[in-house]
């Protein structure tokens, strides 16, 4: 997909020229999407099989999804990752931030996979759309909107903080009504961060569509498609957790 308007004639890697900042947004969004399909591609695969270990004790034993091992080494990969992929996408070799993009989705998808032997797959269907249409609605907000929404970051980060210390609280308290008020709060949470990382991400774009120069427009593309992933999945979650509450599998 070129970056450029029709008016543009260069294309060298690195001009500087008119950049068409839709053809940017566009990436976002198909980056976004290839992550997601990876993400629910590795979650229903491995989600099956959680299922027929669920119903063979015997073949669990020896299992190495639920091999203490292989669940710490991915959860060491994960985090190396969530730390470097970031500077990986904005610093290296694309092929290299491409592939690091790719892995991220999939080990996220390895970590979400149980949600197939704990719902049903009707009740992941659902929530998945109401979690697009949230999305789309937030997302569409957050790209028309004149308003400056960057002073809501900090606060947005704080809120995740607390979010994330209550849900620490709640694995000792076990308090239904905290784990209701998390589900709630998490869904308003990433509400908010899609529509901030969406104007972000817009107003990234315009610069660097400004500046002409289509290496980082890439780069621009893929790190913004890795903030809506993230915020996506998230928002998901907490939008099972709230519809899935009287539907889990026996």
């Amino acid at each position: 997909m070129s970056f450029y308007s029709n008016n543009s004639t260069t294309a060298d890697s690195r001009s500087y020229g008119a950049i068409d900042l839709s053809a940017i947004m566009r990436q976002v969004y198909v980056w976004m999407a290839i992550g997601l399909a990876v993400c629910f591609g590795v979650a229903w695969v491995i989600g099956q099989q959680y299922i027929a270990l669920i119903n063979n004790p015997v073949a669990a034993r020896s299992s190495i999804l639920l091999n203490p091992v292989f669940m710490i080494g991915s959860l060491v990969a994960y985090l190396i990752l969530a730390f470097t992929i970031n500077p990986i996408i904005m610093r290296a070799n694309i092929s290299l931030a491409i592939v690091g993009y790719l892995v991220f989705t999939a080990i996220f998808g390895l970590f979400i996979s149980s949600i197939f032997a704990v719902y049903e797959l009707g009740t992941i269907a659902t929530a998945f759309v109401a979690t697009a249409g949230m999305f789309g609605a937030m997302s569409i907000w957050g790209y028309t909107t004149k308003a400056d929404l960057s002073k809501f970051g900090n606060i947005l980060i704080m809120a995740l903080i607390g979010l994330i210390i209550a849900s620490i609280v709640n694995i000792f308290a076990n308090s239904q009504m905290i784990e209701w008020l998390i589900s709630y709060a998490g869904v308003v949470i990433f509400a908010g961060f899609v529509a901030y990382n969406t104007n972000w991400i817009k107003n990234t774009a315009v610069q660097v569509a400004n500046s002409g120069d289509t290496m980082m427009a890439q780069r621009v593309a893929l790190l913004g498609a890795l903030h809506l992933f993230t915020n996506f999945v998230n928002l998901f979650m907490f939008i099972l957790r709230i519809m899935g509450g009287s539907s889990r599998r026996s």
